[in-house]
């Protein structure tokens, strides 16, 4: 049963439970900390002889004042009109938590249901603010607000807010948590306070580091090289210190296509905008695949398409998985870092070899997401919708027949059945068609599209491959088997 002690300081009563005994607690009237006692000592027999009274049967209760120095400072004293003077009551320790608002018991350390470190020193104002998370998925523990390591892993945490940066960019918001670090909502004070977005990038390791960092250097350079394509946010700096790394982006109003359409209940999109996001999507692709060596994105989908607050327009964003592929046979051939997300990737990209139509791969499942509401599986939603064009009875308006084949055919499982760019998949989207057929040049003849010779003259009818591995020598893409040497085409 709960017992009534008096404060040692102050000899107002309180209950604390029957287990106290030796545990410190913090005086709710006048804040002082003590210590609970387990036994009886002559110095304590009036406060033990007080709680028996006030509380009624029960051990006797010795309690403590602390050392002098866990004791907080008086408050300096106030004026009053008559020109006495009064003590200043002390700061007030929070009777809930400032993260979760559940009950504190007096005297606690951290709340007992999410972590929350407790500064009984701390002023009002000191407590003040939002928590700061642990970003650590094994922690989480929410800290006050101005603390850059968990108190509890020793995490580094995310930038308060009002934090400056390089004596320049200050901190409005915490925006996001990822694998190589924070995202940050702040404003350029030398730029006339423009808002941008700030990626940092943190890692303890000094070898880790510099794989990281490579992959923030490769990200600005990709960003900068797509500065004239319209849908692409602009790098403005990127700044390297110690070990840390800060991009400074431009920042996107919005909110990514996932998460729209999460929201409003995973209703599709109208096609007739899914048809001019799906173009503005293929000349940032045609730009990166058209680089030397081609930049391969590998990590298209909603999540990373941001639709702007008029609704209508977009921006894609993350860049950080993008690479090239190797300006030698070696280089392209070698097995890549296996990024990619499930669904949205073909099976060549699974294994770590990514090449540009593992993108319009990407991009035809990111399509169909958005005009049916339903995530791709893969190639298998290839096979669905072979299916469903085939059926007397399909469930695909007519009208809309020749956008769902240029889906299936770009989800295809062989690389050589998909479309050979993201120009040829922008050209269909216009003129609201499959092209099924090509004329060849010196001939005439008319050709299956995406025939890599003409059946009758054999003359190229695509663009050139990387040379062959085995002999080094150029196909037509298409190609299965080169044509010098016979060995078998990726």
């Amino acid at each position: 049963m709960p017992l009534v002690i008096r404060c040692p300081h102050c000899q107002r009563p309180m209950q604390v439970a029957d287990n106290s005994a030796g545990k410190q607690f913090r005086c709710p009237s006048c804040h002082n900390p003590f210590l609970v006692g387990g036994s009886q000592s002559p110095s304590a027999s009036s406060a033990a002889a007080a709680a028996r009274t006030a509380g009624g049967a029960g051990a006797a209760v010795v309690t403590r004042p602390v050392a002098p120095s866990a004791a907080p400072p008086r408050s300096p004293a106030l004026s009053v009109a008559d020109g006495s003077s009064k003590s200043a009551p002390p700061p007030s320790t929070p009777s809930e938590c400032p993260a979760c608002k559940a009950p504190l018991l007096p005297g606690a350390i951290a709340c007992m249901d999410c972590g929350y470190m407790i500064q009984p020193e701390a002023t009002a104002a000191e407590m003040e603010g939002t928590p700061n998370l642990c970003p650590n998925p094994a922690c989480g523990v929410a800290n006050p607000p101005h603390e850059r390591n968990c108190q509890r892993c020793g995490t580094v945490l995310p930038y308060p807010a009002g934090a400056l940066l390089h004596n320049r960019y200050k901190i409005e918001r915490h925006l996001a948590t990822g694998g190589f670090g924070a995202v940050y909502l702040a404003s350029d004070t030398k730029a006339g306070n423009r808002f941008v977005a700030i990626k940092e990038m943190i890692c303890a390791d000094p070898q880790e580091f510099a794989i990281r960092l490579n992959f923030f250097r490769r990200e600005a350079e990709i960003l900068r090289s797509l500065e004239s394509v319209p849908i692409v946010p602009r790098v403005y700096d990127l700044i390297e210190q110690g070990q840390s790394a800060h991009l400074i982006l431009e920042f996107i109003r919005g909110q990514d296509l996932l998460k729209r359409m999460e929201n409003n209940h995973n209703k599709p999109f109208p096609l007739e905008q899914v048809i001019e996001w799906g173009k503005s999507i293929c000349d940032v692709l045609q730009h990166m695949h058209s680089q030397s060596p081609p930049i391969v994105h590998r990590d298209l989908k909603p999540d990373n398409i941001m639709l702007l607050d008029d609704n209508c327009s977009i921006k894609m964003v993350d860049f950080g998985t993008a690479r090239d592929l190797g300006r030698t046979v070696k280089e392209k051939m070698a097995a890549k870092t296996r990024v990619y997300t499930e669904g949205y990737a073909p099976p060549e990209q699974i294994v770590g070899k990514p090449e540009p139509r593992s993108d319009l791969f990407a991009l035809a499942g990111t399509m169909y997401h958005l005009a049916t509401g339903k995530a791709p599986e893969g190639f298998y939603t290839a096979r669905e919708l072979e299916a469903q064009l085939n059926d007397p009875h399909s469930p695909i308006p007519p009208e809309q027949r020749w956008f769902f084949e240029l889906i299936k055919i770009n989800l295809s499982e062989d690389v050589n059945e998909r479309y050979f760019s993201a120009q040829e998949i922008k050209a269909d989207l216009q003129r609201r068609r499959v092209t099924r057929e090509v004329c060849c040049p010196n001939c005439r003849q008319v050709n299956k599209v995406r025939e890599p010779y003409c059946c009758k003259c054999a003359e190229p009818l695509t663009d050139p491959t990387p040379p062959c591995y085995h002999c080094g020598k150029s196909n037509r893409m298409g190609s299965r088997c080169c044509i010098h040497c016979g060995n078998r085409l990726r």
